[in-house]
């Protein structure tokens, strides 16, 4: 159990995640900051609503602003900036509003992939196909921008959606890829399938429906209800060679995507920080030091975790130190729950009218928890939970 600790009369649980002095600089941090405050904050309720949902204008907004391509060097359309600066980034805007964050992380995979690889994958173990070539540019800029249809990959038993090669150098597929966030928000869809010889096939396609390929009704999520989710039906769908994307041997991608999953995720961080920042104001404002004091025990064990799992990312091999990596994640994400729930209990009645971002926030830190779950992160949770 972390103890209360009295909080400092002139400091706020803020200033326990302040970025170091180069990153606040950034003009990407800054952009960050105005885009999160200024349009996506007073929005997130109406993008949380399947009835209202994520605005367009708003995605188009952090493109336009290079938040899409915060690491993508500058000759290429984007802002050149380090991992720290990109982390920040995110930070804000999935503390402002999960929904529009959610929509935009989708982007990512494809625009590393059309890059020419994936970060940790050994390039002996992946084949660029000819859409990276084509699209390359756009995704880099964000001018063009993709959704992803690949968390199928992960699920145990027979694939849920396969390709088989054809003569002239397409792939048919078949299956059903059950989740696909942004339909009819982004401009292309990246669909992964299991290959014969244990690959992975990756094909990029116009996010819209074509021969062999329909998008069921957006699936009604509990949380980030207006990011446009659907799952996807394929049937005999082919993608001609020049949409393929990239084939990757399976099991080294799979020791990737292992590796990857392990590390908490900055926009879960990024939720952390907000509602412990929640938690100290409601105690300010309602004379509640003991929420003050939580807020602020809570907070400076957030932060030193927070710092140590930052660290591993950026100092340590990605395939070294799984179990900590892990171990740090589960301990961050359902710190988010636990954090979510005293600002509710801070908060109190008012907390549950569907306007409060209290009750959204504690949903969100719910979803963090099975976001890019996979069992042994799954097993860590529960233990977390367990002490």
């Amino acid at each position: 159990m972390i103890a209360p600790a009295p909080s400092p009369i002139d400091a706020s649980v803020a200033d326990l995640f302040a970025p170091p002095v180069e990153v606040a600089a950034h003009p990407a941090v800054a952009a960050a900051t105005r885009i999160s405050d200024d349009v996506l904050a007073p929005h997130a309720a109406a993008a949380d609503d399947p009835a209202r949902g994520v605005e367009p204008a708003h995605l188009a907004a952090l493109a336009g602003a290079g938040l899409l391509s915060v690491t993508i060097p500058e000759a290429e359309g984007g802002l050149g900036a380090g991992a720290g600066v990109d982390a920040e980034c995110t930070e804000l805007v999935a503390a402002a509003c999960a929904a529009t964050w959610f929509v935009v992380n989708q982007h990512r995979s494809a625009q590393q992939l059309s890059g020419g690889g994936l970060p940790g994958l050994d390039p002996a173990a992946l084949e660029i196909g000819p859409a990276a070539a084509r699209y390359r540019a756009g995704l880099a800029s964000a001018r063009t921008r993709a959704g992803i249809a690949i968390a199928h990959l992960r699920r145990p038993g027979p694939p849920a959606v396969r390709a088989d090669p054809r003569p002239d150098g397409s792939w048919r597929i078949d299956g059903t890829a059950d989740w696909c966030t942004g339909w009819g928000l982004t401009d292309l869809v990246m669909i992964a399938a299991t290959a014969p010889g244990d690959r992975y096939v990756f094909v990029l396609v116009p996010a819209a429906e074509a021969p062999g390929l329909r998008a069921g009704a957006p699936l009604p999520l509990s949380v980030m209800g207006g990011t446009r989710t659907v799952a996807l039906e394929l049937d005999g769908f082919v993608a001609g060679p020049g949409a393929v994307l990239a084939v990757a041997d399976g099991g080294p991608y799979r020791d990737l995507d292992a590796a990857r999953t392990a590390n908490v995720t900055p926009a879960s961080l990024g939720l952390l920080r907000r509602v412990l920042v929640g938690l100290e104001a409601v105690g300010r404002e309602r004379d509640r030091p003991e929420a003050v004091e939580l807020a602020w025990s809570l907070g400076e064990h957030a932060a030193a975790r927070r710092a140590e799992a930052y660290a591993l990312v950026s100092d340590i091999p990605g395939t070294e130190r799984i179990p900590e990596r892990i171990a740090l994640r589960a301990e961050l994400t359902t710190l988010t729950v636990r954090a979510a729930s005293a600002l509710i209990a801070a908060r109190s009645g008012s907390a549950m009218l569907l306007d409060s971002p209290e009750q959204r926030w504690a949903r969100e830190a719910a979803f963090h928890l099975i976001q890019a779950q996979t069992g042994p992160v799954r097993a860590a949770q529960l233990t977390a939970f367990g002490l």
